[in-house]
């Protein structure tokens, strides 16, 4: 029997060559070798990134083409572990806009390296500031190539936004410790241009409506093309972020409320 068909009742794609084929190509040769000595909670959490990446392709999922073995290897050996949603979704989109017709394609390894060594309070804070960035930018006709503007595009993010999304848990007792962590990780792996958090009444007074208390954030290139990968679009450049339609993006954590943007002609 074929080693895919034999990984365990209810795993939808890995469950079935046809689709897992149609996601990866050949490279699900890959996957077949291997799919049999998975443990079950392996195959759930590996199942659900197949999942995602299948939804995020749409009609692109009947298209010919592969997923680079090289970036394969990576989903497949931190997907099997990855069992929160956020997380699930980021590996899902890279999967996803990375197959290309060559099967050659591996523009995701970067953004996958950076995605193995983020927490999920990493992923959740990244995924709201680009989201909103968005919503916020999207008719600005900004280029965000010019390193220039990415002072302008700064959102300042109240620490409501950002603690709703937290497992209740974690958010009672350790909001600060989470909030700092995931600010500064994100600046220092370059998914940020700058930052500030806490009272910052000097950033906040461009910002109408904005609390003096709250979290000051700028983009960059890299981070905006990092959430493109997330969304499975087909080898992103951060030169279209602002062509995306907001439409077409599911909101994996909620989103209630919203960030505040400078003044047009603040500097």
């Amino acid at each position: 029997m074929d080693p895919i068909t034999t990984v365990g009742a209810g795993l939808a794609i890995l469950g079935s060559k046809d689709i897992l084929n149609k996601i990866l190509g050949p490279t699900a040769d890959y996957i077949g070798s291997e799919a049999k000595g998975l443990v079950e909670k392996c195959n759930i959490n590996l199942n659900n990134v197949l999942s995602r990446a299948k939804e995020k392709l749409g009609p692109r999922l009947e298209d010919d083409g592969a997923v680079s073995p090289r970036v394969l290897r990576h989903v497949f050996e931190d997907g099997r572990f990855a069992d929160e949603e956020i997380v699930v979704e980021y590996y899902g989109g890279l999967l996803a806009g990375s197959k290309s017709e060559s099967g050659k394609d591996d523009q995701a390894l970067p953004y996958l390296a950076k995605v193995q060594q983020m927490s999920a309070h990493q992923l959740r804070l990244h995924f709201i500031f680009y989201y909103e960035l968005l919503r916020i930018h999207k008719n600005s006709g900004t280029n965000l190539g010019l390193g220039t503007d990415w002072p302008k595009l700064a959102l300042i993010i109240p620490h409501e936004l950002f603690l709703q999304v937290l497992p209740a848990k974690d958010a009672a007792q350790k909001y600060w410790k989470i909030m700092s962590h995931a600010v500064v990780g994100l600046s220092q792996d370059g998914l940020l241009s700058s930052y500030a958090y806490g009272e910052i009444p000097e950033r906040t007074k461009n910002f109408p409506g904005a609390p003096s208390n709250a979290i000051y954030l700028a983009p960059s290139f890299l981070g905006a093309e990092l959430f493109m990968w997330a969304l499975g679009i087909d080898s992103p450049s951060g030169h279209d972020f602002f062509n995306i339609e907001l439409d077409t993006i599911q909101k994996v954590i909620p989103i209630q409320g919203s960030a505040f943007s400078k003044l047009k002609n603040a500097g």
